[in-house]
């Protein structure tokens, strides 16, 4: 995995994350299990890997050859269990036709949100993993005022004033998740062998708070689900450590600084 880190981490134009099971980490806490997690309506199953990397490049090209090397690098200990081609975030659409990551977040939120502040794990983050399938012809027969009061929100991104309590935009900020507080997130739209969905990744300081996420979503305990998740079905999700940076190291390198 060092080596994954500093090849993909050196190279221009690509951005990487790569998170671990927290087992294999010194120093991780003992977690009771976050996933998988069951609501009145809809269910979060875990396909909990031992590694998580997510990419992003600037071209195709660079993103492919990303891939092949994240293989090539690591094909002596670890097998792939699963490749998701998604696509772009930050005012893109989803498979719904909805914009999305229309909030995008600070660095200062990032750091106060995302990353431990202290002791053994400090500088590192909890990464949550969820996939969801979107149902496109079961949404596509909602006439476009019931879309958005599932949603919250137009599909340029305004709020819907008389949303029900039950639209996502709700659940989201019900969890304490809105408008990039307590966690990082964000979804990433794909399309593979005529299957679409969301590939979503978060990012935050405290697991804790994506067991009060998933909880608001799901309506656990007496809560309102989120509408969504009738045409949005989680297929696999999974909880992992990104380490600090200095984690990352060559034995014959020094280590380095942790930002």
């Amino acid at each position: 995995m060092s080596a994954v880190h500093a090849e993909l981490s050196a190279a221009e134009g690509l951005h990487l994350v790569l998170g671990l099971q927290h087992t294999l980490l010194p120093n991780a806490p003992t977690l009771s299990a976050l996933l998988p997690r069951e609501g009145p309506t809809a269910r979060f199953p875990s396909t909990q890997s031992h590694v998580l990397v997510q990419v992003s490049a600037e071209g195709r090209e660079l993103l492919l050859w990303s891939l092949r090397r994240i293989l090539s690098l690591s094909k002596a200990v670890l097998y792939l269990e699963e490749e998701v081609l998604g696509g772009r975030i930050g005012e893109g659409r989803d498979a719904f036709g909805f914009r999305d990551g229309l909030v995008l977040p600070t660095r200062e939120q990032v750091l106060r949100n995302a990353v431990v502040p202290s002791g053994p794990l400090a500088g590192a983050s909890w990464l949550l993993y969820l996939r969801f399938q979107k149902d496109l012809e079961r949404f596509g027969h909602l006439k476009p005022r019931a879309q958005e009061y599932v949603v919250g929100r137009t599909r340029d991104g305004e709020l819907v004033a008389d949303a029900p309590a039950e639209a996502h935009i709700h659940r989201a900020r019900a969890s304490g998740a809105g408008e990039n507080q307590l966690l990082i997130r964000r979804g990433f739209p794909f399309r593979h062998s005529g299957e679409e969905g969301l590939a979503f990744v978060s990012a935050s300081a405290d697991p804790d708070y994506y067991q009060r996420s998933l909880d608001a979503l799901l309506g656990a305990g007496g809560q309102t689900p989120d509408a969504m998740l009738r045409y949005a079905r989680a297929v696999s999700g999974g909880l992992y450590l990104a380490p600090p940076r200095d984690w990352f190291h060559s034995p014959s390198s020094p280590r380095e600084a942790t930002s």
